[in-house]
């Protein structure tokens, strides 16, 4: 792991991101590039979000499940004010999608409504835990095994089209899902 220090910030790049990276970019160079892209776009959503409403950027991760940007002080701030946070992202994809159209927007679209899913990790996870606790398992739980039998039925019915980034995007899924709970 690379880890340095930017504005006070803590930036730390692994190996898995490096591999995750190259192994997306295999079948296609520019569609991983472009989703690389639309992903940084994303995450600085998130940072400019953070800026704005007044969180203490801690630490920018970059490793084989994405980027992660973490604040040292998001549960102070107030709830909208965190959504806004969790939002900010999807909504620079939705953004994207809108304004560029073509492959690039559906590359945003899908990253928006990916991140959006209400899994404990993801921005629709957050989302969901600012408005209510106690159903976040068990809608996590079913969206996990939604997901896993869409990619599944979709290996035995287009084995061609199964990619090595979405079997790692459902790894990434299901660890984070038991990593959570």
């Amino acid at each position: 792991m690379i880890t340095f220090s930017c504005a006070k910030v803590r930036v730390c790049l692994t190996f898995g991101f490096f591999f995750a990276a190259a192994l997306t970019s295999v079948r296609d160079n520019s569609l991983g590039a472009l989703s690389l892209l639309f992903c940084i776009a994303h995450e600085l959503g998130h940072l400019l979000a953070m800026r704005v409403l007044g969180a203490r950027v801690a630490e920018i991760r970059l490793y084989g499940g994405g980027i992660s940007i973490s604040a040292e002080d998001i549960s102070t701030l107030g709830k909208p004010s965190q959504a806004a946070v969790y939002f900010a992202g999807p909504a620079v994809n939705l953004v994207l999608a809108a304004v560029l159209g073509g492959t690039a927007g559906a590359i945003n679209l899908f990253l928006a409504v990916f991140n959006l899913l209400p899994l404990g990790y993801f921005d629709g996870g957050k989302l969901l835990a600012l408005v209510c606790r106690r159903p976040l398992g068990v809608v996590s739980a079913l969206c996990t095994a939604a997901l896993a039998a869409v990619v599944i039925l979709s290996a035995i019915r287009y084995p061609a089209s199964l990619s090595p980034s979405s079997l790692m995007t459902l790894g990434f899924i299901v660890l984070s899902y038991f990593l959570d709970n």
